[in-house]
C-alpha cells in the first residue's frame, strides 16, 4: 500500500459537514486546479458526489451508475455542500440523490445507484461487453507529454486547460491515436491513462470516484477534433463550451485507477448547440471498467442558440 496520497485523492475528496445537517459533506481540498481559475471543472462535481454518496451506503453495496446535470457554474475559490438524500433502500439495490451547492444555488445534481456485492452474479445472467481496441504501442512507449502536443494542435494556448504540464496533471493520459473521417460520428481517439502513482487505499470507492473524474477529462474534445473545419484552427470559432449531462456505468467495481485503462472515445451527434460523445474504458486484460456519455454546449461563432 502507497504511503502517501496520489495526486488523484485530493480531488474526490470529501469530508461530513454535521454541522450543516445529516449526509452532508464539502470538499476537503480546494476546487482550482492552476493559479487564476475560477470555474469548477466538471470532474471535481462527478467524483465528489459520488464519495459523498458512498460515505452513507454500507461496505456491501457498490457503485455501477451516476447520472449527473450540470445546472450552473461552480466558484472554484468557494466551498462546495453535497447533501446526500437516501429515496431508496432495498436488499440489492440503493439509490442516492446528491445536490452540490454553493450559497443558495444548486449547481449539479447527481442520482447515483448501487448494488449489493452479495447479488448473485454468473448465474442465469447475460455475461458479454465490448471488445478492447486492440492498440499496436504500450503506453510505456508514448511520450509523457503527448496529451500536451495533442492539445496544442487542438486549442488555442490561451485555454485554461494548456496552463497545465503533465507534472501537474493527477492523471497521467497517453492518446495512441486518431482515426479522421469527413463523417464526424466516424471519428475515433483512443489511448491510455492512469494515476501516476499508486492510490493510498484499495477501497474500491476511492478508485471508481477517480475514474469518474477521469471520465470527464477532455471529454467533449472529440466534437471539437472531429469537426476541424466548422471549429477552426486552435478552436479559434469556438466561443462557449461547457458540459450539461454527464453518465457514468461502472461495469467493474474492482479496476484501479493506479493500473493502466485503454480508453475509446467518438461523438454521436450534433446539432442544435449541444453534442453527444461516448467513452469507453477497459483493463489491459481487456475487461471493460466503464461506459460513459456526454451531452455538451458548443457554440460557434454567429451562432443565434
Amino acid at each position: 500500500m502507497a504511503s502517501t496520497a496520489a495526486r488523484i485523492e485530493p480531488h474526490v475528496a470529501v469530508i461530513p459537514a454535521p454541522e450543516l445537517g445529516r449526509d452532508t459533506y464539502t470538499n476537503a481540498n480546494p476546487l482550482t486546479l492552476h493559479g487564476g481559475s475560477r470555474p469548477v471543472f466538471g470532474g471535481f462535481l462527478v467524483s465528489q458526489a459520488l464519495s459523498a454518496a458512498c460515505f452513507t451506503v454500507p461496505d456491501t453495496f457498490q457503485p455501477y451508475s451516476s447520472q449527473s446535470s450540470f445546472l450552473a457554474p461552480a466558484n472554484g475559490n468557494e466551498k462546495i455542500i453535497y447533501r446526500v438524500q437516501r429515496p431508496w433502500e432495498g436488499r440489492n439495490f440503493l439509490t442516492r440523490v446528491v445536490h452540490a451547492t454553493q450559497g443558495v444555488d444548486c449547481v449539479y445534481v447527481a442520482v447515483l445507484s448501487f448494488q449489493s456485492v452479495a447479488s448473485p452474479t454468473g448465474i442465469n445472467s447475460l455475461e458479454y461487453g465490448t471488445p478492447k481496441p486492440e492498440l499496436d504501442q504500450p503506453p510505456e512507449d508514448i511520450d509523457p507529454d503527448s496529451m500536451q502536443a495533442l492539445q496544442s494542435s487542438l486549442l488555442d494556448r490561451s485555454a485554461s486547460v494548456m496552463q497545465q504540464s503533465a507534472e501537474d496533471r493527477p492523471l497521467d493520459w497517453r492518446p495512441h491515436s486518431m482515426e479522421m473521417s469527413e463523417d464526424p460520428t466516424q471519428f475515433r481517439v483512443r489511448g491510455y491513462v492512469r494515476s501516476p502513482t499508486a492510490l493510498s487505499t484499495s477501497d474500491c470507492s476511492t478508485h471508481l470516484a477517480a475514474f469518474a473524474y477521469a471520465s470527464d477529462e477532455f471529454f467533449f474534445g472529440p466534437a471539437l477534433a472531429a469537426n476541424p473545419v466548422a471549429v477552426g484552427r486552435g478552436a479559434r470559432n469556438v466561443t462557449m463550451g461547457a458540459s450539461l449531462t454527464h453518465n457514468v456505468s461502472f461495469h467493474d467495481p474492482n479496476a484501479k485507477i493506479d493500473q493502466w485503462a485503454v480508453l475509446e472515445r467518438e461523438t454521436t451527434w450534433g446539432s442544435a448547440g449541444r453534442v453527444m460523445v461516448q467513452q469507453k474504458f477497459w483493463n489491459m486484460e481487456g475487461k471493460m471498467i466503464l461506459s460513459s456519455s456526454q451531452e455538451a454546449l458548443i457554440r460557434l461563432k454567429g451562432a443565434r442558440i
